[in-house]
């Protein structure tokens, strides 16, 4: 690391562990331990003469709390970083950690990448909030280094029924664009179901961080701590998880509420991954609430999933009633039925259609393929491209794409028209 040493103090009761802690730490050489103490109070009393640019703070010290010393050490000096070590996991002591104005939260003991990345993380976001004024915004929320990136498309894949298959789509569909488009192809795949989400099962894949570490950094996220948080999967697409357990969801509860009932925080972090992202594909909870409003207030398309079944036919169809109360455009909302069977029996696509709006795509039935795919968390599109379910799943990747070139190329031709009137106007004047 070029320039200082990254100046840490460690906070910990248990002689031990400070030593532990200190001598992992000797073998970075661009970390310095600067000061250890052994209660809040006496890092209280030492902070200022440290001037540590991260404290790694234990949760549980005698006296004055890690908690509470947190926010007392933040009064005197903002500009500190404090990483919370606890042997507490609970989303609870996490949150109120965060409140305090903790940047990161590890569970000890912590594994030394584990440590040595959540330390060089709030270093970089010390050296940003200490460098003057922040570069061009766009939106408000992100700073742009070298001129604004293209703003990728957000997908949004919703149902008012649990069951249909969204998560599923979801997953497929992420897969299936990035196989389309090609291997430079930038695909996120993010769980929007906060409290009940299960992307990363249907992918087999550990998450060990989470929408809940973005949660209270929303307002400051940058393209670190986001690559920090996203797991890459085989398939060469990154998920954002969702949070670990229903509780952590809670993290979001003190987000603002937008005028238009949006998550603001939930809406930043989206608007801040379609910058780094060709394609966001979100999987959503069945239920409109704060969270899904955010979703739908950025989507560039959001797909409707039914299947031919009476209940989920009628809550699609309230949906789109919903919808057009809302004045929401339908150019930006697509159908696709799921679960269809060949035989002519039961409800026929054709009917849904007729009831609601032409689909995008009729997906087969095939519960032996997608609940093999669902079990053994290996996207049925990995190994079963060739089926008719996988060969539907294709073509509504290809669909979408189309559709969101046809709705972009419709909006510049609208502002074209618009500007070439103007400037008429201008000549007649």
């Amino acid at each position: 690391m070029a320039g200082d040493k990254i100046r840490v103090m460690i906070v910990d009761d248990i002689p031990e562990t400070r030593e532990q802690l200190r001598k992992l730490l000797s073998f970075d050489p661009d970390i310095e331990v600067v000061d250890m103490a052994g209660s809040g109070e006496e890092a209280l009393e030492r902070v200022l003469q440290a001037r540590p640019h991260v404290i790694l703070m234990d949760i549980n010290l005698p006296g004055i709390d890690g908690i509470a010393t947190t926010g007392k050490i933040l009064e005197v000096l903002p500009v500190a970083q404090v990483i919370m070590l606890s042997v507490q996991g609970e989303s609870g002591y996490m949150r109120k950690a965060m409140m305090a104005g903790a940047r990161d939260y590890l569970t000890k003991p912590p594994s030394a990448d584990e440590l040595l990345d959540g330390i060089r993380r709030a270093y970089k976001t010390r050296q940003k909030m200490i460098t003057g004024p922040l570069p061009q915004m766009v939106g408000g929320t992100t700073p742009v280094a070298d001129g604004p990136r293209d703003q990728g498309k957000i997908i949004t894949i919703f149902s008012p029924k649990g069951g249909t298959g969204c998560t599923t789509i979801a997953v497929n569909l992420a897969i299936a664009l990035r196989n389309l488009i090609g291997a430079n192809a930038k695909i996120a795949l993010v769980d929007g179901n906060l409290q009940f989400g299960d992307i990363t099962v249907f992918m087999k894949l550990q998450a060990t961080r989470t929408l809940a570490d973005l949660a209270p950094h929303a307002q400051e996220i940058d393209s670190d701590l986001l690559n920090s948080v996203m797991i890459p999967h085989a398939s060469g697409v990154k998920v954002l998880s969702a949070p670990a357990s229903p509780e952590e969801a809670g993290l979001f509860q003190d987000a603002e509420i937008e005028e238009s009932g949006a998550n603001s925080s939930f809406k930043t972090i989206l608007n801040f991954v379609r910058r780094e992202y060709d394609y966001v594909i979100v999987d959503t909870a069945h239920n409109v609430d704060s969270i899904f409003l955010a979703a739908m207030d950025v989507n560039d398309l959001m797909l409707i999933l039914t299947r031919p079944v009476i209940p989920e036919i009628r809550g699609a169809r309230l949906f789109l009633e919903l919808l057009q109360k809302l004045n929401y455009p339908f150019d930006n909302v697509g159908l696709v039925i799921n679960s269809v069977e060949n035989k002519r029996m039961g409800i026929q696509p054709e009917a849904i259609e007729r009831a609601m709006m032409p689909a995008l795509v009729h997906i087969p039935l095939d519960e032996r393929t997608a609940l093999k795919a669902a079990n053994y968390g290996v996207p049925l599109i990995m190994q079963n491209a060739k089926l008719p379910i996988g060969q539907a799943l294709l073509k509504l990747a290809q669909t979408v794409r189309d559709q969101l070139k046809k709705v972009e190329a419709e909006a510049v031709a609208a502002q074209e028209d618009a500007r070439q009137q103007v400037a008429g106007r201008g000549r007649l004047l």
